[in-house]
């Protein structure tokens, strides 16, 4: 029972007692004292409302903190979690940085031992292109200086230089199994002469006039172009027949100096 309450009932007892044990007061006596019981009375009724009151209005206030707590908490959670989380996304990613470092890393270095490795070979290929026979000359020197240019050229790859340089390195490859037939103006007796040239492999570079009167070959020995001995115009038409696809291989007879 709240405390008011209790007080209440004290007080109406008393109130009980006095209207018995004291009958021979007088009646105003008896109704001051009852006015001012009742008073006492209306004005502890009214506390205990307040005070009844305030402990609502506190409970409510308990309530709605409490709820904010518990929101609170909830966020305080959420947030641990997604700290967790972040945490180990950042580790990840900090491994993955590491890794990607390393690799970095070994592609510089890899780089720095291929590129040079890639110049050399570039190099050895223009001075055995200016050794070899003359045949495409001016295709095969633009071949050199396009790799040359390519290996400066911030743009171009490793990976990218490292196929043209193996490409040239194909195509000069290629020459020394190939025969081919096709148009040319060489110097003989210090006079321009239009020719088809022959050329078989590296074994030989061989030329026939328009007219076909005037034959030869390339004399690797002492740079120069030579007249060939007669019945070599026969030869060498057979061999630009099959460099055309005109006829099918056969045995050619025909002068080799190195």
């Amino acid at each position: 029972m709240p405390k008011w309450k209790l007080r209440t009932s004290v007080y109406c007892l008393l109130i009980t007692q006095l209207l018995i044990i004291q009958p021979a007061f007088s009646a105003d006596t008896k109704t001051q004292t009852l006015n001012n019981t009742l008073s006492e009375t209306a004005l502890m009724h009214q506390q205990g409302a307040k005070s009844q009151s305030t402990i609502l209005k506190n409970k409510d206030t308990t309530h709605k903190l409490l709820a904010e707590f518990q929101a609170l908490n909830h966020e305080l959670d959420q947030l641990k979690i997604n700290q967790a989380h972040l945490l180990q996304t950042q580790s990840q990613q900090t491994l993955t940085i590491s890794s990607l470092q390393k690799q970095l890393s070994e592609v510089e270095t890899t780089e720095k031992s291929i590129t040079p490795h890639l110049l050399s070979m570039i190099d050895w290929l223009d001075n055995f292109i200016a050794e070899d026979i003359p045949f495409h000359i001016k295709e095969r020197q633009k071949s050199i200086d396009y790799l040359k240019s390519s290996m400066v050229d911030p743009e171009i790859s490793l990976p990218e230089r490292y196929r043209r340089v193996l490409e040239a390195f194909q195509i000069e490859s290629e020459y020394g199994y190939s025969i081919e037939a096709y148009p040319q103006t060489i110097e003989t007796l210090n006079k321009p002469l239009h020719v088809t040239l022959l050329r078989v492999g590296r074994v030989g570079l061989y030329y026939q006039s328009e007219d076909g009167q005037r034959n030869g070959f390339w004399n690797h020995k002492k740079d120069t172009w030579e007249i060939g001995q007669k019945g070599i115009e026969d030869e060498i038409k057979q061999g630009l027949l099959i460099a055309q696809k005109q006829r099918p291989h056969s045995f050619l007879t025909l002068p080799v100096v190195k």
